[in-house]
């Protein structure tokens, strides 16, 4: 039996599982259910990347002691759940010192922003259709567009930054940010101006029971028509079926998204969503697999990071 079971093991950091070795066995392979039952019987860690931390995965645990998730969002784990069964939870949620670091969500929101503005994949489709028209897919460009920035914590300020200089106004709200660590070329405005100014918005906010469908019905419709929208921090935030009639009335010009609601690892929460349908028809929305944080480099980084903190907090020195 192992102490320490990868749940998504899929090229999984070699330091990280050199470090979970030292508890004991680590099992990182994919099992079919009934070895991974069998695992999971008698682990003391479980590690996972966005995989659904639920009470019958719970129950399939009893001897566990430590989540490890190296994310900075938990809402994919049963919290009341596991607080009640006294479980650690060790994650990237509040370690600054690592997460200032990485800087993979703010590069892919921007990736994800250019694709979309210059219609890249678009493109890309008609060339490798045969076609060589150049007119066929014109975009915008990001030099003299105003940037509504939702969220001027780490990473919206990452993103403000490259495209403040690539020659956008970049204006900001954020409720929860002191002024002093705001740059002073961000323009802070009430959300309700930032929504009738913005040229493009990108939402880079935690996601909190509070603001679950911030961005509904009412936010699309006070946006500035033609506008752009980019999500790369929580499905939740966002009223998918809002979204879906703004762009299907062309109150939005586009929309980019790397994180869907209730998103599932298999894919469930894909079939028969009307996004989806849209997007297999529509060259202006782009969806990604929540791979805003996934590359080689930050993953390995916090991958190991995390392991380090399971052995600190199982008082097991490296």
């Amino acid at each position: 039996m192992s102490y320490t079971v990868i749940l998504e093991p899929e090229q999984y950091s070699p330091s990280a599982l050199a470090l979970y070795a030292k508890l004991g066995s680590v099992s990182s392979e994919r099992l079919p259910g009934e070895r991974q039952a069998e695992e999971l019987a008698d682990a003391r860690v479980i590690v996972i990347r966005l995989g659904r931390v639920t009470k019958e995965l719970l129950d399939k645990v009893p001897n566990l002691q430590v989540i490890a998730s190296p994310t900075t969002g938990l809402n994919h784990i049963d919290l009341e759940d596991v607080e009640r069964r006294g479980i650690k939870i060790v994650s990237l949620k509040g370690r600054r010192d690592i997460t200032e670091k990485v800087y993979t969500t703010s590069e892919h929101t921007v990736a994800l922003l250019l694709s979309l503005i210059r219609r890249i994949p678009g493109f890309n489709q008609h060339v490798l259709q045969g076609g060589w028209d150049r007119q066929r897919f014109i975009g915008s460009e990001i030099s003299g567009k105003t940037v509504g920035i939702v969220g001027c914590g780490r990473l919206g300020i990452r993103v403000a930054e490259i495209l403040h200089a690539m020659g956008a106004r970049i204006v900001g709200t954020d409720p929860y940010q002191s002024k002093d660590k705001i740059p002073s070329w961000i323009e802070m405005l009430s959300e309700k101006d930032l929504l009738q100014q913005s040229d493009i918005i990108s939402l880079h906010v935690d996601l909190r029971p509070e603001n679950e469908h911030m961005f509904s019905k009412e936010q699309f419709q006070a946006m500035k028509p033609g506008a752009f929208f980019v999500n790369t921090s929580r499905g939740q935030l966002v009223d998918e079926s809002a979204l879906f009639d703004a762009l299907r009335s062309d109150r939005l010009a586009g929309a980019a998204i790397d994180v869907m609601d209730n998103e599932d690892p298999e894919g469930e929460h894909l079939k028969q969503n009307p996004l989806v349908e849209y997007a297999q028809t529509h060259e202006n929305l782009l969806l990604t697999p929540h791979i805003g944080g996934a590359t080689k480099e930050s993953m390995a980084m916090t991958e190991d990071a995390i392991a380090l903190e399971v052995l600190a907090v199982l008082g097991h020195s490296t």
